[in-house]
């Protein structure tokens, strides 16, 4: 799909982007191929799309996988996604993904192999964490983000973009950064680079229950752990400086200076023998 596909498109449904919800709409036949590279989809793989849009990802993908499921939520595009997604037996939600729950997926065990999207700024971080927390079991996820994003999905131990993005994206698998798209790529064109990267699940070792902690931890970034991590009422300060001791770390540590495995132990040490269910 180049531009003039895409200028086509929108005049023959009557479209157009929408500011508000941050939509710019892939039009680069070049890195379409490489994000559906990326992807390694085929006839085994289950996907999940969200935000398809235009379909510029869509019309190749629900084609090259076996089960493909969209999550859209803007209706104006219904009839273009009918005519290039589900007339060729995949699945279109019209709903905000934050909003989505089990039953409305057409099987609500759905386990998703691939999840893509070309995630908005200001969505960014609820959607990703969203994802890890609704499919536990994705084997790959391939996001766009815009290229600043990445000080804080790459942050490290101690700086100031340090915090559960970062953390749980580490947990959650192997993550990277593959390449940059630029403006041009996109109709309209934004005035930001984009990135694409990818997050490679690591074994079975991910629990979703992670999110909740590791979010409860950054509750109070500019006070101790202890201090955050007792805030919400879930859990005393004995308890919390009962698990530092056995990890023989400060009791006056700051989130921020943990590594993702060491607020993992925490974890573990604070749910030993607790009934999770």
């Amino acid at each position: 799909m180049n531009k003039q596909e895409v200028l086509s498109i929108l005049d023959q449904y009557g479209l157009s982007a929408k500011k508000s919800l941050g939509q710019n709409f892939l039009c680069n036949d070049d890195v379409i191929g490489d994000i559906l590279d990326l992807s390694e989809l085929d006839k085994t793989t289950t996907c999940l799309e969200i935000g398809p849009g235009l379909g510029a990802l869509s019309e190749k993908a629900v084609d090259l996988c076996g089960t493909y499921v969209a999550v859209e939520i803007d209706t104006r595009f219904s009839d273009r996604l009918h005519a290039i997604i589900e007339d060729k037996g995949g699945t279109v939600i019209y709903k905000d993904y934050l909003a989505l729950g089990k039953d409305d997926l057409p099987d609500p065990e759905m386990a998703p192999d691939v999840i893509l999207s070309n995630l908005p700024y200001y969505v960014m971080t609820p959607i990703m964490l969203k994802v890890m927390k609704d499919f536990p079991a994705c084997r790959k996820m391939v996001f766009m983000v815009e290229e600043e994003a990445l000080d804080r999905i790459f942050a490290r131990p101690g700086t100031k973009q340090y915090g559960p993005l970062s953390i749980l994206t580490d947990l959650f698998g192997k993550k990277r950064k593959c390449f940059n798209v630029d403006g041009g790529s996109f109709y309209p064109a934004p005035n930001t680079v984009s990135s694409v990267i990818e997050i490679v699940a690591e074994g079975n070792t991910w629990n979703p229950e992670w999110i909740g902690f590791v979010e409860s931890a950054f509750a109070l970034r500019r006070k101790t752990l202890v201090n955050s991590l007792s805030s919400g009422g879930k859990y005393s300060k004995e308890s919390i400086l009962a698990a530092l001791k056995a990890l023989d770390i400060k009791e006056t540590v700051r989130s921020e200076e943990l590594q993702p495995a060491d607020l993992v132990k925490m974890y573990e040490i604070l749910h030993e023998g607790k009934d999770e269910n």
